[in-house]
């Protein structure tokens, strides 16, 4: 007997997403507990684009420890359980450059 797979239902918010990413360098996804972020969220990992949860602790205390340091290198990335580091904001490229966050709700 084999297991039955998993149907994933398509997600309306992976169109906003990548809307989204066309134009906004920090894209947020929020919605409900067990609604389904980070399956959607992993639709976005590719090669130029790494994913990192904060539910690792030694992440999660790199993070903490210099978030500076922590995003210094991170060109696109995907990062997740980001609640865990409540200090915890993407810095901007240069001081005259707000970061720009767009939350894609649902």
């Amino acid at each position: 007997m084999t297991a039955p797979t998993a149907k994933l239902f398509p997600r309306c918010a992976a169109d906003r997403v990548t809307t989204a990413l066309k134009d906004t360098p920090v894209v947020m996804v929020n919605g409900p507990r067990q609604g389904g972020k980070t399956t959607l969220v992993r639709e976005f990992v590719s090669r130029d684009r790494t994913y990192i949860t904060l539910d690792d602790d030694t992440v999660l205390e790199s993070v903490r420890n210099d978030p500076s340091g922590f995003m210094r290198g991170l060109d696109m990335a995907i990062v997740d359980e980001v609640q865990r580091a409540q200090n915890f904001c993407a810095p901007s490229r240069s001081p005259s450059t707000p970061t720009v966050v767009r939350d894609v709700s649902y």
